[in-house]
C-alpha cells in the first residue's frame, strides 16, 4: 500500500497536479480600490439563485463587480455612491471569474470598516 501512495504522489508531481492546486489557491485573494460607482441588489450565484447586495467598483483598470451577502444576511449596508473603499475578498467556486465576494470593505470616505461575517473565507467554497 505505501508503494502504491508513493507511485501516485509521484505521477501527480510529474504531471503538475501540484503545481496546479498551488497555482489556484496563490490568486484567490483580491484586493480592489476604487470609487463606488453603483450599489444594487441583483440575483446571487449558487444553488439559490437568492437575492444579494452588489457595488461595482472603479478601478485602475476597470470596473470590478463586488458581491457583498445575501440580503437575508445583511439588508442595508451604509456605504454610498461616490465613496472610495478598500474591499478584501475572493472568488468562490461556484462564483463567475472576475466577480469578487468581499469578505471586508474598508469606506475610505467615512473612515469606518465594514468586516462582513458569515461566510467561510478561508476555504474555497464561499458561501
Amino acid at each position: 500500500m505505501k508503494k502504491l501512495l508513493l507511485i501516485g504522489g509521484l505521477v501527480g508531481s510529474l504531471f503538475g497536479f501540484n503545481n496546479i492546486v498551488n497555482n489556484v489557491n496563490s490568486n484567490y485573494n483580491y484586493v480592489v480600490e476604487g470609487k463606488v460607482v453603483k450599489a444594487y441588489t441583483q440575483n446571487g450565484y449558487g444553488r439559490r439563485q437568492t437575492q444579494w447586495l452588489f457595488i461595482d467598483v472603479k478601478t485602475k483598470n476597470g470596473i470590478k463587480q463586488v458581491a457583498i451577502a445575501p440580503t437575508f444576511r445583511i439588508s442595508n449596508l451604509p456605504i454610498n455612491e461616490g465613496d472610495e473603499v478598500k474591499v478584501n475578498g475572493i472568488t468562490p467556486l461556484r462564483f463567475p471569474a472576475g466577480v469578487i465576494k468581499a469578505w471586508d470593505i474598508y469606506d475610505v470616505t467615512q473612515k469606518k470598516d465594514y468586516p462582513i461575517s458569515g461566510g467561510n473565507y478561508g476555504s474555497r467554497r464561499g458561501w
